[in-house]
């Protein structure tokens, strides 16, 4: 591993010069001048051809590093090997961190608030969890959770529970749909999770592309249906308006709209449906995900195993 020392070129924030030989693509080197930080490992993606030789020092016309990803959370040890036994677990501050958010939204999740909370200095929860991505990544996996469901035999009623277990997950964390759609993280309740909802579409003769695209469907459509949810209460709190009186108000334009004759589709559709509440609209669109889901996949399948002719 060589030790290089980078300088930026003006203007051009991945072009660096180096001395001290010459790294070949793919190498692993040492940055002790960066301006992200000394002595951080990166590896080198391109290196361009040799530029100019200026006050000693050789430059390339392109050189491109990358730092180095350090191992996943759960992959590094809990307890150091320096410094005094850690007073709290990650479980721990991720609960308080859990707590806080529920109550006043995400960003109110910070160190200082967390330490407040556990009586502790702000500095020592680093010790812990290094980065926000870190403590991040442990409230969506707690949050998450794992709770067992064995397979019925009855996909159906098996995939109904998959999802409303899910849709009260959401509710009762309304944080974590929006963070977990920005955020894949692979901890070990979702390790956990993805094993039980696998197993429950083991019967049902399908690849795992096919597997994978079912619960895909159902995993994105929940996240997706609760979030507009929780974005209508959280809008209806802060301005007072509920749905109802939201229409009241919009009515008298929208009837105006529709009698000019030009949306026959949109008036057919507003005198023969009325907009339900969450749980009936959750209920309803669970109903039509779930028909094409067996029409398209689990048609003919429970019974003799065969496959539907396409």
């Amino acid at each position: 591993m060589q030790s290089v020392r980078f300088r930026t070129l003006p203007g051009e924030p991945f072009r660096r010069g180096f001395k001290l030989g010459r790294p070949a693509f793919g190498d692993q080197i040492t940055v002790v001048d960066h301006p992200h930080g000394r002595g951080e490992s990166v590896h080198l993606l391109q290196a361009g051809q040799r530029g100019d030789v200026r006050d000693g020092q050789v430059y390339a016309r392109t050189m491109v590093g990358v730092p180095k990803p350090k191992p996943i959370i759960w992959m590094r040890a809990e307890k150091s090997t320096r410094g005094p036994a850690p007073q709290h677990s990650r479980e721990q501050i991720a609960e308080v961190a859990i707590e806080i958010a529920d109550a006043e939204g995400i960003e109110a999740a910070s160190v200082r608030n967390i330490a407040k909370r556990l009586g502790a200095a702000a500095m020592t929860l680093y010790r812990y969890l290094p980065t926000k991505e870190d403590l991040y990544a442990v409230m969506i996996d707690q949050a998450t959770g794992f709770e067992q469901q064995e397979p019925t035999g009855d996909v159906r009623a098996d995939l109904t529970t998959l999802a409303r277990r899910r849709r009260q997950t959401f509710l009762r964390h309304p944080w974590l749909a929006p963070l977990l759609s920005t955020r894949p993280v692979m901890g070990p309740n979702f390790l956990r999770g993805m094993e039980r909802d696998l197993a429950l579409l083991a019967g049902c003769d399908l690849d795992m592309e096919e597997s994978l695209a079912v619960l895909d469907l159902i995993h994105s459509w929940v996240s997706g249906i609760v979030q507009a949810e929780l974005t209508e209460r959280a809008v209806a709190q802060r301005s007072g308006i509920d749905r109802d009186a939201w229409r009241r108000h919009m009515q008298p334009y929208l009837m105006s709209m529709l009698a000019t004759g030009e949306f026959p589709y949109l008036s057919k559709m507003i005198r023969a449906s009325e907009i339900g509440e969450g749980d009936e609209r959750f209920e309803n669109g669970l109903t039509t995900i779930l028909d094409g889901i067996e029409a398209r996949f689990l048609a003919n399948t429970e019974n003799d195993g065969s496959r539907p002719v396409e």
